[in-house]
C-alpha cells in the first residue's frame, strides 16, 4: 500500500470523527427568549435515597453572560403524578448564573422538571427530563445479598459448632450416669 493512500485514509477517518463528534452531557439545555438554561442533577449519576439537587445554569444567549436574578423562575419537579415546587438558591459566590434546589429522590425512574414564571421579563414554560434516577445497587458495594449470605453462613456455622458441643456434653454426662449405676 502506498503512503499517500494510508495518509488519505487516515485524514478521511479523522475528518469523519471530528464532524460526527458529539459531547454527551446528562444536562438538558433549552433556550427561552434571550436566555439559555441548562438543567440537570448536581450529583451524577442520581441515586435513590442520596441527597442531590436540581441545578439550573442561566446565561444570556448572545454573549453567554451569567444571569444573576432568577427570582421569577418557578421550578417544579414531578414524578408519577406528584409535584413539588423547589426553591432555587445560588450555587456559590464564585459561580454566577448557577443555581440549585436540594432534593432527595425516593423512587428510581425518570423525573420531569417543569420551568415556569419569568426570567428577565421573558415568560418561561418548558419541561425537561434530566438523567434517570437509578437504584442504590448502581453504586452500592459490597453487594447487600453477598453480605447477608456471609452473615447467614457465619450464623449457620456457629449453630453447627454449638450443636456438636452440646452433643459431646450429653455423651459425657450419659457415660458418667451409666458408670455411677454400676
Amino acid at each position: 500500500m502506498k503512503k499517500s493512500t494510508v495518509w488519505l485514509a487516515g485524514l478521511l477517518a479523522l475528518i469523519t470523527l471530528t464532524v460526527n463528534f458529539q459531547l454527551v452531557l446528562a444536562h438538558e439545555e433549552i433556550t427561552v427568549g434571550d436566555y439559555t438554561l441548562e438543567i440537570g442533577w448536581l450529583g451524577e449519576p442520581p441515586v435513590v435515597g442520596q441527597q442531590n439537587a436540581i441545578v439550573v445554569n442561566a446565561t444570556t444567549t448572545t454573549d453567554q453572560q451569567p444571569v444573576e436574578d432568577v427570582s421569577g423562575l418557578i421550578v417544579t419537579v414531578s414524578y408519577g403524578g406528584q409535584e413539588k415546587v423547589l426553591t432555587l438558591q445560588p450555587l456559590g459566590e464564585d459561580t454566577p448564573g448557577q443555581f440549585f434546589a436540594q432534593l432527595i429522590p425516593t423512587i428510581p425512574g425518570q423525573y420531569t422538571i417543569k420551568l415556569g414564571g419569568t426570567l428577565g421579563g421573558t415568560a418561561v414554560d418548558a419541561e425537561v427530563e434530566p438523567e434517570e434516577v437509578g437504584s442504590t445497587d448502581t453504586l452500592q458495594f459490597p453487594n447487600v445479598a453477598d453480605s447477608t449470605e456471609s452473615t447467614n453462613t457465619g450464623v449457620t456455622n456457629w449453630l453447627i459448632y454449638l450443636s456438636l458441643l452440646i452433643g459431646v456434653i450429653a455423651l459425657v454426662l450419659g457415660g458418667l450416669a451409666l458408670r455411677k449405676q454400676r
